[in-house]
């Protein structure tokens, strides 16, 4: 077998065509080899593998050639490893390549594909009842808007024609999609024939033809709102349904005389439409007639004429050299296209007269121009001033077009047939009579990542926080998934020096008015207005996914998250003091910030590293970048989409009910939830309640007899309604009780004050069940008594049940009768296990 050598850039931009060829080594040196007759020698076969954690797989389709090209999206950044592979018949070559990030935003192309995901082969007709998906791939434009529309195309040839398409357009407003982090964006077009589309093909023509034919051709476009970006998608070809062919009409030729030969059909060519100036860029008037319009995104603030000592120039003769003064924010190194229009204020139009692309070299940036005759002659036409012009000047930034390949569809072509399972396309028409569900949770906040882990309120109010603070409500939930371990609980790291939904710091806790000590006496829902608070100081400078996550982790570096070998933390980075002697917050974020976070070790080795210097005890070597805590939060914002909320609050009648699970062989207990109807009538600290949470607890024998009973007791939390966090009410579910069900209790000191002096029964929910005591992530919730003696032991006047850190209260008398029946019936039945706890509806 011989080595293939691949010749071409290891290190690839994403978005940009690289081409790659290869060449034989062992062959050309080995003299013993037969020189093969070049016929004969099999085409090169290419393809790229990636590499995921369970290992390498085939990615993008297969290519054959002895060169070809190969561009890298904005995914093959979240991959582990990637390789481009070539054989020649037995020969075998392959080259590493480390795609590198874009410096400017662009997208590269627009696919369209069916109802299925696939994509649509070209030529292929389409029914009007089919579904049409539209994806754009873009490049550094993560969470920016696209905007689609789909368009009839009537221009002859291949390409599209803006002027000739202006009053095609299918859909007035567009289809609005965000870019994902795999810089993917989608829109779906569904054409059924009753819609306006088939109207809109059949009105107007192309040029020389009498009627739209069996066919209409649509391509679509995407848009970047509110930028200058623009790609369009080759066409595809939709049948007519109103096309009747006319039929073929028959001539007779005259005995006798001979036809002349035909002329040849020759097609006028389409007028090339003049250039206008774009309706979204930023205009600056040379003259005092000149258009003015303000860049929509500022990041143009000005541009005029100056002479050689910088001064602005209101007027110029012909022939005089000047230079464009442009005036830009936060543009250094980026490109633009400079263009400077005559405008004709008579006829209302006007005449391109300089083009020019130019690298902007700081906030101030100066280019050289000449004012040609030429360019003064070009400008004249009807209705100008012979003598005087007006000029303004246009600046654009991001300035690419970019569109879908047409597509042709018709009324007698096969709808596709959509594949069985979950796709966006497969909407189904309401029945007639069938009510909508007016669940709010269902209808509105269903789609958050780690929904299932949350109350429909947390829900509800992290896409409040995030529409306040412009910023997708996903980003904010994979953070905090991270930072509590995927509990989403307000007392996450109650034993560390980092607490909270977001890991709030004492300084971090200052800055937005509050203590650790008060962040973790909130419930979830009253700490997300500190995670607003705090988020809010850094929203101007989140851009990416990791830079949200940076904003919670490492405020200093919100902005870097584009800059993947930048360092955040470092275990040797010097400590430095303040004047009263403690740290100051950088050099110690920047120092313990590596061993408080082994999340981050993903470079080789370093993992074993770290566990075998002492894990949080680890002095050695080591750094975290910005693109292992990418890795990191992507990974965890992948995941949470496995975890959108699959059960709504608001329809309990379509709920599951938990079946009581009733073992045989085994004791078992059920508590049935019931609700009071009136207020709450605790004499503590925690909001009042207008229903209270109560329940009836019964206990089985192993035969299946009821043998003892609870008719009260308490199935609230000082934490809040919110079941799915710590010290909250007790979550539904089914609990495995313990091999040694009681814990004995105390006869003095706080354990007695608050579990009362009677042992006190331990469960712990059962992993894999799916219930939603086992998605909570809790433990330790125990049936106990308490709360019902004075600090010296003496019993209280009027008890009553209070609320636990999430636990279930009895009364102290029934938790005695509780434990005493335990006893009994142990002691008679020692070979009888405990079998499990079900809390139900």
């Amino acid at each position: 077998m011989g080595k293939l050598t691949i010749i071409g850039n290891d290190k690839p931009v994403i978005g940009k065509q690289e081409m790659y060829s290869v060449t034989t080594i062992n062959g050309w040196l080995n003299p013993l080899q037969p020189i093969k007759n070049p016929l004969q020698v099999p085409k090169p076969h290419w393809e790229v593998m990636v590499q995921t954690k369970t290992g390498w797989r085939k990615g993008g389709s297969d290519k054959e050639g002895q060169m070809v090209p190969y561009i890298f999206g904005q995914k093959s950044l979240f991959h582990k490893g990637i390789k481009i592979i070539v054989r020649q018949g037995e020969d075998y070559g392959e080259l590493i390549v480390h795609p590198q990030r874009a410096k400017e935003p662009k997208i590269t192309r627009v696919e369209l594909l069916d109802a299925n995901y696939k994509p649509i082969p070209k030529g292929k007709k389409l029914s009007y009842k089919d579904t049409i998906i539209a994806r754009a791939y873009c490049v550094e434009m993560f969470e920016m808007n696209i905007a689609f529309t789909l368009w009839e195309d009537d221009a002859q040839g291949e390409g599209h024609n803006p002027t000739v398409n202006a009053l095609n357009k299918i859909n007035p407003v567009p289809v609005l999609s965000r870019v994902n982090e795999k810089g993917m964006a989608e829109a779906v077009f569904r054409l059924p024939f009753y819609t306006m589309a088939v109207m809109i093909a059949n009105a107007r023509t192309a040029s020389g033809d009498k009627s739209e034919g069996a066919t209409h051709e649509y391509y679509v476009t995407a848009d970047v709102v509110s930028k200058h970006i623009q790609k369009a998608s080759p066409n595809i070809n939709v049948v007519n349904p109103t096309h009747n062919p006319e039929p073929p009409r028959k001539r007779e030729v005259p005995k006798g005389h001979t036809p002349s030969p035909a002329k040849p059909k020759t097609t006028p060519a389409p007028e090339k439409p003049k250039p206008k100036p774009d309706g979204n860029s930023a205009k600056f008037p040379v003259t005092t007639g000149g258009k003015k319009s303000d860049d929509p995104q500022g990041k143009i603030l000005s541009a005029e004429f100056v002479d050689g000592k910088g001064n602005r120039l209101h007027s110029s003769k012909v022939g005089t050299a000047v230079a464009v003064k442009i005036m830009a924010k936060e543009m250094k190194n980026k490109k633009v296209k400079i263009k400077i229009w005559e405008e004709d204020n008579f006829s209302w139009t006007n005449d391109l007269i300089y083009e020019k692309d130019w690298v902007l070299v700081g906030d101030t940036s100066f280019v050289g121009v000449l004012l040609t005759k030429e360019m003064f002659d070009k400008a004249k036409g009807i209705g100008t001033d012979s003598s005087r012009q007006d000029y303004f000047i246009e600046v654009i930034h991001h300035d690419t077009s970019v569109k879908s390949a047409v597509m042709p569809v018709s009324a007698d072509a096969e709808p596709t047939r959509v594949e069985s399972g979950d796709s966006a396309t497969m909407v189904k028409e309401p029945k007639q009579g069938k009510t909508p569900s007016g669940c709010i949770c269902k209808e509105q906040y269903k789609d958050l990542i780690w929904g299932e882990k949350v109350s429909c309120e947390f829900r509800k109010k992290v896409i409040q926080i995030a529409k306040r603070l412009g910023k997708d409500p996903n980003l904010l939930m994979a953070g905090m998934a991270l930072e509590t371990g995927k509990t989403f609980s307000p007392t996450a790291g109650k034993k560390t020096s980092y607490v909270g939904l977001i890991q709030f710091g004492d300084s971090a806790a200052e800055s937005v008015g509050t203590t650790r000590a008060d962040l973790l006496k909130m419930t979830a829902i009253q700490q997300l207005d500190y995670v607003e608070k705090y988020l809010a100081k850094k929203k101007d400078k989140i851009n990416t996914l990791t830079d949200f996550y940076l904003s919670i982790l490492m405020p200093v570096d919100v902005g870097r998250g584009n800059q993947p070998n930048h360092v955040v933390f470092d275990n040797q980075y010097p400590l430095a003091y303040k004047k009263n002697g403690k740290l100051t917050d950088l050099s110690k974020s920047r120092h313990y910030g590596y061993r408080q976070n082994p999340t981050f070790l993903h470079e080789e080795g370093e993992r074993k590293r770290y566990e075998n210097g002492g894990k949080k005890e680890y002095d050695g070597e080591g750094k975290t970048y910005i693109w292992e805590i990418e890795k990191s939060i992507s990974n965890f914002y992948e995941e949470g989409k496995a975890h959108k909320v699959k059960t709504f609050e608001c329809q309990k009648s379509q709920e599951q009910k938990i079946q009581p699970t009733l073992e045989k062989g085994v004791w078992n207990v059920i508590i049935t939830e019931k609700y009071t109807g009136s207020k709450c009538t605790h004499k503590e600290k925690t909001p009042i309640r207008n229903n209270c949470r109560r329940g009836k607890m019964e206990v089985y024998d192993h035969s299946g007899k009821i043998v003892f009973t609870i008719k009260d007791c308490l199935l609230e939390g000082i934490a809040g309604e919110d079941r799915m966090i710590t010290d909250s009410d007790a979550p539904f579910g089914v609990y495995q009780i313990a091999s040694s069900p009681f814990i004995m209790g105390s006869s003095s000191g706080k354990k007695r004050t608050t579990y009362g002096p009677n042992p006190r029964l331990a469960f712990e929910p059962i992993k894999g069940t799916g219930d939603e005591a086992d998605k909570s992530g809790r433990s330790a919730i125990r049936i106990h008594g308490g709360r019902q003696e004075t600090e010296t032991f003496e019993p209280r006047k009027n008890p009553d049940l209070l609320r636990t850190k999430g636990c279930i209260r009895i009364w102290d008398s029934e938790a005695k009768q509780f434990y005493d029946w335990w006893v009994e019936y142990h002691k008679n039945n020692p070979n009888v296990k405990p079998g499990k706890l079900t809390l139900k509806k």
